[in-house]
């Protein structure tokens, strides 16, 4: 059953092709008045005088538009191919859109069921893949970001390398304000820009306003931790881009990257238990609702809360995995249930990082999981039968922002 739009849009296509035809038969009623005497036959001229009028409406229908996007079903294709499916999505607000059943039921409401048959060959492309870190940036987390900060501009240039295009923005939490251990093993000041170089496909940014992004702090827990509204601020931003400002590219493969030790909004609470609130698990579904609602994998990486720390400007020892601030047994137990969850819900998986120097291997792992299934052509309509005669029509479609073309071909018959 068509809908209201899709009669519209037939009856707008009609009226384009049927105005195309019309120009084409005027256009070979003079060309066939002028040949008179020739050797040309009428049954030639009318033979190609269908095939003209084929190629008229082909594409008119390639030019008609999809109205949710805006696009004609020409550009459609394009990013069809592009990102290798029939179905595209185009983020909220539009979601996704069928190309092959756009093209469907035009050239059914044209050329008749089974009667037609169109095939594009997809290109075979290496997807883009862009990821936003966010890093809980509390004590304990010094270590890790900087096995990360070492560590990830490296990996992902060598991954690229091999033809995984990924690139990396790290988010981080406020500013790490904590202490590492030396190569003779005692603790020092942290200072982050010491351990990372700035590349085209890596950046470290914090959360450009933690107030706008409402992320908890003073005594509801802290501001370092809340990586719930902080991936949804992150997603929000996209990543950072080389050419300046932020946004994530147009059909790209959207990863998250969660690091942290502790639930959102604090692990700590007055005695060996886990603290775990309301804000805790507000947190949490809104950045599973950030991110399933932008269609982005999330992969949290959950390090160790049960460890000696160093923190403050003294580099003071905390040993998480005794005393009362109950951050060790809620590691152990909710935080793997919180992580599990956002996994879960938007296609991603949870890594438990055994050592400090497993973080950024982690990374490496993420990204050469991500397989994008594209198939090697998109087909329409019915495969021509044998001993009939087609009308053909062969298109060059480009393929968005590539510089690439595409065939598109068509055909018909009686």
């Amino acid at each position: 059953m068509k809908t209201r739009n899709q009669k519209g849009q037939t009856f707008e296509i009609f009226g384009v092709v049927i105005l195309a035809i019309a120009i084409m038969g005027l256009l070979f009623y003079f060309g066939a008045s002028a040949t008179k005497g020739s050797t040309a036959s009428a049954t030639e001229i009318s033979k190609r005088h269908d095939l003209e009028s084929f190629k008229a409406g082909v594409n008119s229908l390639l030019y008609t538009t999809e109205p949710k996007t805006g696009k004609t079903m020409t550009e459609l294709l394009g990013i069809s191919a592009k990102v290798g499916n029939t179905t595209v999505n185009f983020g909220p607000g539009v979601g996704d859109v069928d190309v092959k059943r756009e093209l469907e039921w035009r050239f059914d409401a044209i050329y008749g069921k089974g009667k037609w048959y169109l095939r594009v060959p997809f290109p075979n492309l290496t997807a883009d893949i862009e990821i936003v870190a966010v890093a809980d940036t509390s004590g304990s987390m010094c270590p890790e970001i900087k096995d990360i900060l070492e560590g990830a501009p490296y990996i992902i240039e060598e991954l690229r390398a091999e033809g995984k295009n990924a690139k990396m923005t790290l988010f981080f939490l406020g500013t790490p304000d904590c202490c590492i251990l030396n190569e003779n093993n005692q603790p020092v000041r942290f200072n982050y820009r010491e351990f990372y170089r700035e590349t085209e496909y890596f950046h470290v940014r914090s959360i450009h306003d933690p107030k706008e992004c409402d992320l908890c702090g003073g005594g509801s827990g802290a501001t370092d931790e809340d990586w719930g509204r902080g991936l949804e601020c992150a997603i929000e931003s996209g990543p950072y881009q080389s050419t300046g400002g932020y946004g994530w590219g147009e059909f790209v493969v959207k990863l998250a990257i969660i690091v942290s030790d502790e639930l959102p909004c604090s692990s700590r609470g007055t005695n060996t238990a886990c603290s775990v609130t309301n804000l805790n698990r507000n947190r949490l579904d809104i950045g599973i609702k950030a991110a399933a609602e932008n269609d982005i994998m999330v992969f949290p990486l959950k390090a160790d809360g049960c460890i000696v720390i160093y923190q403050g400007s003294s580099c003071s020892r905390t040993d998480l995995s005794t005393g009362g601030q109950g951050i060790c047994p809620c590691n152990k137990g909710v935080l793997v249930e919180y992580m599990e969850e956002i996994a879960e819900k938007t296609g991603g998986e949870m890594y438990e990082l055994k050592s400090v120097a497993d973080a950024a291997s982690a990374i490496k792992d993420i990204i050469v999981s991500i397989n994008v299934n594209r198939i090697p052509y998109l087909e329409a309509g019915t495969v021509p039968p044998k001993n009939k005669d087609l009308h053909v029509v062969t298109n060059l479609i480009p393929v968005t922002n590539l510089g690439k073309f595409v065939e598109v071909q068509v055909s018909s018959w009686s």
